[in-house]
């Protein structure tokens, strides 16, 4: 690891969290702890956290406190996962209709977000503090299983209207101080690939993160013009968002002589696989 990386994730990320409120760097610590746990204490803490939420959630959720009275139980009733099959499946409708129900009272700082919409009518949601610190430690979690760390170049290929659209200059120094590049990942043509390209063998990223399906174009232009993209010192392509087909994962991880890691998530369930 670089002094620089060093820099950002002992000191310059933790204080940016510590700003913004999230409580990232304990969670990380949390799961990097946990992780090692064997499994039957791994289900134990679970099923703890599991009563100790359904008690919260019975206590300042108005939806919940209903539904559990209507149906005659208590949060001593759900012990474990297999138990959550007493309650009525929440859909998207339930959510619209009961939106102000499923809220607590007490949660501060909540900002609202909706999926994509790819399955239907998008689901609008609030996400708290609290929320986005779990999914940002997830993630930095994961990363790190990789030997690749907050402060190591990374380039990111993304698509999406919300974070093309927050690219503000606060947003744009933070990127730079951290080493992350965000390139966009629409409207790609012959030209902007071979940007890309030059891009990456500038940068010599530890990282590639985005779609599988534009590294996977990204490695087959550059195999069709000869470009060289091996040794670069990439440590890992960093997959999400959409299926990971095995001849994506071989053509990636052939051009870019790399491993691919393949998360799943999504703005309403955070990085969880």
């Amino acid at each position: 690891m670089s002094f620089y990386t060093k820099l950002v994730s002992g000191l310059m990320f933790p204080l940016h969290e510590k700003l913004k409120k999230h409580n990232t760097v304990a969670i990380k610590q949390s799961l990097e702890a946990s992780q090692w746990w064997p499994r039957d204490k791994l289900i134990a803490q679970r099923n703890l956290r599991l009563q100790r939420f359904i008690q919260k959630v019975c206590e300042h959720i108005p939806y919940y406190r209903d539904t559990f009275a209507q149906l005659g139980l208590t949060p001593a009733d759900i012990q474990s996962p297999a138990d959550l099959t007493n309650l009525p499946f929440l859909d998207k409708q339930t959510i619209k209709d009961n939106f102000e129900q499923l809220k607590d009272p007490l949660a501060t700082s909540l900002a609202r977000f909706n999926t994509g919409g790819s399955s239907g009518e998008p689901l609008v949601f609030m996400l708290s503090n609290e929320r986005v610190s779990h999914d940002v430690a997830e993630k930095w979690r994961a990363t790190r299983w990789w030997n690749v760390d907050i402060g190591d170049k990374e380039i990111v290929a993304w698509g999406s209207p919300i974070e093309l659209g927050a690219q503000d200059k606060v947003r744009l120094l933070r990127d730079k101080l951290f080493r992350s590049t965000l390139i966009p990942a629409f409207d790609m043509n012959e030209e902007k690939i071979l940007a890309f390209i030059e891009h990456i063998r500038a940068t010599r990223p530890a990282m590639l993160f985005g779609y599988p399906s534009v590294f996977d174009l990204i490695a087959k232009t550059a195999n069709q013009h000869g470009i060289d993209m091996k040794n670069l010192g990439i440590k890992v392509a960093f997959v999400t968002s959409e299926r990971l087909y095995p001849y994506q994962r071989e053509n990636i991880q052939t051009t870019f002589g790399c491993p691919v890691a393949n998360g799943y998530g999504g703005r309403d369930a955070l990085h969880c696989a």
